[in-house]
C-alpha cells in the first residue's frame, strides 16, 4: 500500500530537479580576440544573495581581455536569463553589449555600445552564455533534441547540437568520458565541436572552433572546483 502511495505522490508532484552546483573552472585557451592569442580563461557559476544565479566567462591576455556575464534564474530544470553583459578590450579599444530580458514589460532590449534595439519578449529564449547551462540540463535529463533560440544582436538565432557519440578525453584536470557534440547554425563559416563530461554534470571539458581556413581555436580544461 505504501509503495502505491509513494508512486501516486511522484505522479502528482511531477519530476524533481536537482539544484545546480556552483563551480569555478579554469581553462587554457587560444581564442580570437581580433588577434589570435593564448589566454587564460575561467568560467564560474555562483548563486547570489537574492536567489538568482550568475554565470561568468572571462578570458585575458596581454593588452586584451573579454568577459561575459549572465544573470539568470533556475526553476524545474529550466534556465531563464534576466540580463546579459559582454565586454571586450583590445589595445585600449572597447566594445560592450547588454541584453535585458524584461518579461513583465514584454520586450528584450539589446544595447550595443549604447545603441538600443527592442524586440518582443519570448519564453525559452536564451542569451549567448545561458544556453550553455541549459544544454547541460538537457543532457542530464536525456533530452534528445538539443536546439536553442538565442537573443543576439537584436535577432533571435537558432543553435542546434548534433550528438557525435561518446569519447574518452584526457585533460590536465583528469580523464573523462564525454558526450561529443557539434554546433550547427544557419550560415556558419566555421565548425564548433564540444566535449562535455558526464561525471561532472556535463561541464564543458574541451571546445574547438575550426575556421573556414582550417585555423583552430581551443578551450581545454585545466582544473575545476565545485562548491557546496
Amino acid at each position: 500500500m505504501r509503495s502505491w502511495v509513494a508512486l501516486l505522490s511522484i505522479l502528482l508532484i511531477g519530476p524533481s530537479f536537482a539544484q545546480p552546483t556552483p563551480f569555478k573552472a579554469s581553462y587554457s585557451a587560444n581564442i580570437d580576440l581580433l588577434i589570435d592569442v593564448p589566454v587564460t580563461a575561467t568560467r564560474e557559476l555562483v548563486k547570489t544573495s537574492t536567489g538568482t544565479w550568475r554565470f561568468t566567462n572571462r578570458a585575458s591576455a596581454f593588452m586584451a581581455k573579454q568577459s561575459e556575464t549572465s544573470e539568470l534564474k533556475f526553476s524545474h530544470g529550466e534556465w531563464s536569463p534576466l540580463l546579459y553583459n559582454y565586454e571586450r578590450s583590445l589595445f585600449g579599444r572597447s566594445r560592450s553589449i547588454s541584453v535585458d530580458f524584461d518579461e513583465a514589460g514584454g520586450r528584450i532590449t539589446t544595447l550595443v555600445n549604447g545603441d538600443p534595439w527592442n524586440q518582443p519578449w519570448e519564453s525559452a529564449v536564451q542569451d549567448r552564455l545561458s544556453y550553455q547551462l541549459q544544454l547541460r540540463e538537457d543532457l542530464k535529463s536525456g533530452r534528445q533534441q538539443l536546439d536553442y533560440r538565442i537573443a543576439d544582436g537584436g535577432q533571435i538565432k537558432s543553435y542546434q547540437f548534433n550528438r557525435l557519440g561518446e569519447e574518452l578525453l584526457r585533460t590536465p584536470a583528469g580523464t573523462f568520458l564525454c558526450e561529443k557534440l557539434q554546433l550547427v547554425r544557419a550560415g556558419q563559416q566555421h565548425t564548433t565541436l564540444i566535449w562535455m563530461a558526464k561525471e561532472l554534470d556535463y561541464l564543458t571539458i574541451r571546445l574547438i572552433r575550426i575556421d573556414a581556413d582550417g585555423k583552430e581555436h581551443l578551450l581545454n580544461l585545466k582544473s575545476v572546483e565545485f562548491y557546496d
